[in-house]
């Protein structure tokens, strides 16, 4: 008997996960396949992933296709699992070539062509809202918010202001952003979320102009060193139904 594993997020189930799983099951007699648990993927930086484990799961046993389902809960647990379930081919999206090779060692590995046309990024893309975050700050350092946001549905740094044209071309040179500003009104016009970084003296303003035009705000505290602007700030984003946060900075 002929056993081959393959491995997925399985995240919002499309016609390219079935593709890969009816084509996996033909290249064996028995297919063991391994769908990543909540943890790896938080461990790994994938913090998008909509769909629930259990959910996941579900989807794969709906398709009919695998005889035996595992989680991938570790980085290295691939080679174990082969050992373990005596896997004879290690079957993969061809978009991975190159990425396990080292595990030609245990078994076959066969690189199967993506269905094109459709991922469950591009459907995140398109089933949820996306919002547009714009920054302003003094210096070309963005608090790791640009990295950060591709970790999360729906949301894109697009957008940043700054008042110092040096800084704001070495921000622009660093993190290639489609769009400078500085013109803060501009920013604001093309921002849905706007993160506030700049020196704590024109923080206060910021936030309130931002609030004021309707826009959700982010920033590094305090937002104000007096208690009676912080609450005018609180009250502004209460009356217009606005989200006002602070960025808190994990060490």
């Amino acid at each position: 008997m002929k056993k081959i594993i393959t491995y997925g997020t399985f995240d919002l189930f499309h016609v390219g996960h079935y593709n890969i799983l009816k084509r996996a099951k033909e290249h064996g007699d028995y297919l063991v396949v391994g769908v990543t648990g909540e943890n790896y993927d938080i461990g790994r930086g994938k913090l998008n992933v909509h769909d629930s484990l259990a959910t996941r799961i579900e989807n794969v046993v709906n398709t009919g296709f695998a005889d035996e389902i595992i989680v991938e809960e570790y980085l290295g647990q691939k080679i174990g699992d082969i050992i373990k379930y005596d896997i004879d081919a290690f079957v993969i999206g061809d978009d991975w070539r190159g990425k396990f090779d080292h595990l030609s060692r245990y078994c076959d590995m066969i690189y199967l062509e993506r269905t094109k046309g459709i991922s469950s990024t591009q459907i995140r893309e398109e089933k949820f809202d996306q919002y547009d975050i714009g920054i302003i700050c003094d210096f070309a350092d963005d608090n790791q918010i640009v990295n950060e946001a591709k970790l999360v549905n729906g949301f894109e740094v697009k957008n940043v202001y700054c008042d110092n044209e040096e800084e704001l071309n070495l921000f622009q040179k660093k993190y290639s952003l489609p769009n400078v500003f500085d013109d803060y009104n501009e920013l604001i016009e093309s921002s849905d979320i706007v993160y506030i970084r700049c020196s704590i003296e024109k923080r206060f303003n910021f936030i309130k102009r931002a609030l004021k035009l309707g826009k959700h705000v982010i920033y590094d505290p305090p937002a104000t060193f007096k208690t009676s602007e912080l609450e005018e700030l609180m009250n502004l984003a209460k009356e217009k139904n606005l989200i006002l946060m602070e960025n808190i900075k994990m060490v």
